[in-house]
Order: C-alpha cells, then structure tokens, then sequence
C-alpha cells in the first residue's frame, strides 16, 4: 500500500509505515482592520495597548477569535481559573520560552563565577498587568542571546516524536504576552511568549529557518516582512508535489499551529492567585507533577484493542462474536453458543497468529495502530518506526492474557506473560502455519509425518508447538534456563527446549499430551510410550515439569537419559542392579584386604586377635547373602535349561565390564 505524502494517508514499504500531515497553504495577514476589532477587544477587557497590540496580530483568523474575548475558555488549575483563548496563529510570531525552565540545569549562577558560563538566567517573569507578565533583561542583544540559546539547547536536548517535520506542531503550545524591560533603558517591548510547548515551537522556528531576532522584533512588528515570509513558504506548495523538497514540506506543516494564550486569571480567593503563579502551576501539571506512565500491560492491552478493531473492519476477523473471543469479552460457554472452537489453546493459537503472521492482508490490518502509537509515543526511536514481531507478539500475549487476569495472583499473570513470550519459536513469523480444526492427535500424526519425511516446513509441528506452548506456561511446567555453569547447568531458553521435544517422537507425543490434558481439564501428565501416564511410588500420575522436560525428554546432550517404556525401564533398573551389585562385591573385597592387613606389632592380623565376634557377624552375612545368589542360580537353571556356564544377560554384562 502507498499513497502520496502530500495527502495525509500512510505509507508502507516493507516494515515501516510513514505518516504525514497534508500540506496547505499558508494564509495571508489578516485585514488590518481584524486586527484592529481584536486589539480593541482586548483592551475593553483592561489590558495595555501596547499588550492588545502584540495578541491581535499573531491570529490567522482574528474574527474567529473575537468571540472568544468576551467568553474565553477557563482552565483549571489549584486554586485559580486561567481565561484562555485559541485559534490558529502564525508560529513565527510565537517566541519560545527565554528562560524554559526545561534547562534550569543548565542555568550557572553568578555566585559559581565561571567564565564563558551560557547567556541563561532565571529572572522571574512576574504579573505585570492584565493577561500580561514582565521581564527584565540587560539589553535587547542580551535577550537576543539569550532566546537564541534557549532555542538551541532545548533542540538539542529534545526531539519531539512523531517528527514535527512530518506532523507539524501537533498539542497546541500555551503562552502568554510577556513585556520586557531593559536595563540599558531600552524601549520595553512585548512578545507572546510560549510558556507550554517551546520544544515545539523551538523545533517549527528550526524548520522555518527563522532566527531569535526574527520572532523578537522583525517578522512579530513587520506586515510587509511576515508577509513576504508567507509567500516564500506558499511558493514551495505551488511546486509540482514531486519537486518539493522535504525541507520544503517541513517548513509549510510548521508555518501555522493551533494555540492556546492565556489572558487573565480567576482566583477562588481575590488576591491568592496571581498570573505568574497560574501560570506556573499550568506548566507543573504536566512536567513537574506528571502523571505515573503506563504500564506495559496497559499499552498493550489497549493497543491489542485497536487492532482487534482494524483486524475485524477489513474482515481477517469473520464475525463480532470471534473479535469478541479473542478479546476475552466471551465466556467458554458464550463461545459455544456461537459455534465457536471454545478450547483455550485454540483462542491463544488464533492471537498468537493474528500478531505473528506475514500473511500481507492480516499483517496490514494489525500494522496502522501499532505504527501511529509508536509514532506518537516519545521513545527516542526512530521517526518512522518499524513495526515487527517483536512489536506485536506482546499484544498477542495480553490478549491471551486476559483468561488469567483478577482469576490469579498479578505476580503469577506475570510469570505466564513472560513464559509463554519466551516459549514461543523466536522466528515464528517466517513459519509457514496457521491454526487449524485438527485435534491434537491428528496434529501429532501429521507432525511425526514432518518428522520422519525430513521437512523443511512443518506446520503441523508448529501449531503443536503453538498450543503446548500456551498450555505450559498456563501451569507453568515451563521457564527459563538456569544461570549456573558446569555440569547439570542448563541456560538454554524455554523456545530451545521445546524445540528439541518437536524434533524427537516422545517429545512430539508429550506436546500432543499436553494439549489433550488441558482439554481435559487436567495440569499435563508424563506419558510412556503407549501414551498411558506415568505414575510414582504412591501410584500417582506425574506432572510434566520444567525440570522433566530438561533433564529427562530433552536433556541438553540431546540424549534421552531414561526410556519411558515401563518394560524397558525395568530391564534398565537392573542391569544398573546387576552393575551396582557387582560394584559393591569388589569394594567389599577390597575393605576385606584392607581389614586383614590391620597388625599387631608382631604382624599378626588385628581380626584374629580382637575380631571373633566382628568375624562372626561377617561370616553369618556372606553367608545368608550367598544362599539367596544360590536360589537366584538355580531358579535361573530351571528357567533357562541346561546351565553351561553362563546365562545370556550374565555374558553379555561381563563382556560389557571387561571392554
């Protein structure tokens, strides 16, 4: 999809999308007579000439504004109403804030004595008049200086995100009139300064290439300066679109802004709240005393939201009923009734998807709201953002996520987030596969055909590995590798160990298994080779646990270490008995020799001079311990027939010892 910048759709090019405001014409100074009305206006309401006369010619619309001067909007703040009015205005007429308070930490005071220290100072503005603050600066070069710093500065320590110079000034700035007052006895003069906002603004004045002394006192009091500053910008939109620069483009989104100009204050109590301090207060709201960010899981949850819309307005979602399963709006038994799939892993299947797909249409449908969240969130990135699997699988996470949230602890929700993002296959966006209608052992059937047939695609064993996915983490049978080293450390992610269940029978047999039990209702069980589950001691069924998986059905050597064929695992037992047994005899007979070579001083064994009894109870041991060896022989003639030396199993172990 592509579309013409200059008309404010997006555009997609591979992973990024662009979007950029459309470009229109700058308007022409107002009539002078407009002027004139609103700078009356104004002064009705008892603010200086001087002031009234700096307000009304910053608008693009003056009548559009007059009304607003006898009713001007009220904004609240502690303790105080600011009267505000708005409109669009010429942003070459604003003045970015001279002493923002955003560089406070820059400021270098007097008492530090540091030579060469930047042109800032923080010189309260203070209530001078009505909807007017006061300065004092040394000269006009001083504020000069010092505007062209702030400028500056505040540029180069933020970047507003979406860029401005594809947006233009998107929140509209606040200011007020601020006269200045020299101390070189210059002629006081007065400007709108901004007082909310001056990144922008600072950021337009770049794009427009206009300069502290332009906006101070040459295109603020000069019809004929501004408008020829007007018709330069407009001669870059009467270009054929394909010839205009996008320096070009930047300087017409940035000529004009909505703003906000405070011009008086309503205390609650006469005399407790001046201007300055409304003022200031305004400002604090948002820097000062801002609100706590959002959390994670809020974004994506409402961000989730939007492409659950945009993916159901295109038609990748059928139907309301399934938008509304997906979103967790629908209980099992509600899916039922509307004939949809109602297994848990089936509805996380679908998420997973929807978020992970390269399937051009779903892909396009769930792209346009992450892209303008991203585009509006200041993260520092960069001004196109791309929007990836990594961008969108946690939506998918949260929307599984839902099935747990005020159902469970914060603490446990969490930890199955965290699971299942780390569980899934770290390239599942270039997987081919899609959910289907299969059960999960017709999954397992056509995942062993992929396994045995050697396939570079398997979509069977992916949507198995999909859904046993969601399922542990849900019981959390699966987590991250340990952080130790050496023998028995495993840091292998959940993703890997899981990968190597899909690569081996039992391992695709156990997925298959975990997917049925949570069908069923039950937390997933270990099964042996004929699928029957597993039991311990006390003849209970044995849960799949993270630790089984790693060390038991995919140890990190890739070697199986115990079969789990209960026939098989018998015979292991013992011939690891068999083995032990053997052991034990040798060790014995060496402790023997070691015991009999204990002598006196005249070399005569210590078990012959003390050991009668101790010699007893050895005797009456070995003993007991070889009439049970000689019933094992000869139950093991009868079973065999005719003994010849050696039993099969006897044989094989002793050529097995002696290699």
């Amino acid at each position: 999809m592509a579309s013409n910048p200059n008309n404010g759709e997006p555009i997609v090019n591979g992973e990024r999308t662009e979007l950029f405001k459309p470009l229109r014409r700058v308007p022409s100074i107002p009539d002078p007579e407009l002027h004139k009305k609103v700078r009356a206006a104004l002064k009705k309401r008892g603010m200086d000439d001087r002031v009234a006369g700096a307000i009304s010619t910053i608008w693009t619309d003056p009548e559009a504004v007059l009304p607003q001067i006898v009713n001007p909007q009220r904004r609240r703040v502690p303790g105080a109403y600011l009267l505000v009015i708005s409109g669009s205005v010429y942003t070459s007429r604003l003045v970015p804030d001279p002493q923002n308070p955003r560089n406070a930490d820059q400021v270098q005071f007097a008492l530090a004595e540091a030579k060469g220290a930047p042109p800032a100072t923080l010189v309260p503005a203070k209530t001078a008049g009505e909807g007017e603050l006061a300065i004092l600066v040394d000269s006009r070069a001083a504020l000069i200086e010092q505007v062209d710093w702030t400028v500056e500065t505040t540029r180069n320590r933020n970047k507003p995100v979406p860029d401005i110079a594809e947006q233009g000034i998107m929140d509209p700035p606040i200011g007020v009139a601020t006269t200045v007052r020299y101390g070189s006895g210059e002629t006081p003069n007065t400007f709108i300064g901004v007082r909310e906002g001056s990144t922008r603004i600072s950021h337009g004045h770049s794009h427009l290439g206009v300069t502290a002394e332009d906006v101070l006192f040459g295109l603020t009091r000069n019809a004929s300066a501004m408008q020829a500053h007007i018709d330069e910008i407009n001669s870059h939109i009467s270009k054929a679109d394909a010839d205009i620069l996008p320096t070009e483009r930047a300087k017409i989104r940035c000529a004009v802004t909505d703003f906000e100009l405070i011009i008086g204050v309503v205390p609650d109590v006469p005399g407790a709240v001046d201007l300055s301090q409304a003022i200031k207060a305004r400002v604090a709201q948002d820097h000062l005393n801002t609100k706590a960010e959002w959390s994670d899981e809020s974004k994506h949850t409402e961000l989730a939201e939007e492409c659950l819309i945009s993916a159901r307005a295109v038609g990748v979602i059928a139907t309301d009923a399934e938008a509304d399963w997906l979103a967790g709006r629908l209980t099992v038994a509600e899916a039922t009734t509307h004939k949809i799939i109602p297994f848990l892993d089936d509805r996380a299947a679908r998420a997973i998807y929807l978020f992970t797909t390269s399937d051009t249409q779903i892909h396009t449908a769930v792209r346009l709201p992450i892209a303008l969240a991203l585009t509006n969130e200041p993260t520092g990135r960069s001004k196109r953002p791309r929007v990836t699997t990594k961008t969108k699988l946690p939506l998918a996470v949260e929307l599984i996520a839902r099935e747990r949230r005020g159902a469970a602890l914060e603490g446990e929700v969490a930890r199955f987030r965290k699971a299942l993002a780390d569980a899934l296959p770290d390239d599942l966006q270039k997987m081919a596969w899609e959910p289907t209608k299969r059960t999960p052992e017709q999954l397992y059937q056509a995942a062993l055909r992929e396994l045995e047939e050697v396939r570079d695609e398997r979509p069977a064993t992916t949507e198995l590995w999909v859904r046993a996915a969601y399922v542990l983490a849900k019981h959390g049978a699966i987590s991250g590798g340990r952080n130790d080293k050496g023998p028995g450390g495993d840091r292998r992610s959940a993703a890997t160990v899981i990968g190597a269940l899909a690569d081996t029978k039992p391992g695709l047999r156990h997925l298959r298994q975990i997917v049925e039990d949570d069908r069923a209702g039950l937390a997933p069980r270990q099964v042996d080779e004929n699928g029957e589950p597993r039991k311990n001691g006390e003849q209970k069924e044995m849960p799949i646990d993270n630790e089984f998986l790693r060390t038991k059905l995919a140890p990190i050597d890739g070697n199986t270490t115990a079969t789990l064929d209960p026939k098989a695992t018998v015979r292991e037992h013992y011939r690891n008995a068999v083995l032990a047994t053997k052991d034990a005899l040798r060790k014995l007979e060496a402790q023997m020799d070691n015991l009999a070579g204990l002598t006196d001083d005249n070399e005569v064994p210590l078990i012959v001079q003390e050991g009668r009894a101790h010699a007893r109870l050895l005797k009456d041991k070995l003993e007991n311990l070889a009439t049970e060896a000689q019933d094992w022989w000869e139950a093991a003639v009868e079973a065999h027939g005719t003994y010849n030396g050696f039993s099969a199993n006897e044989k094989g172990d002793d050529e097995q010892e002696a290699a």
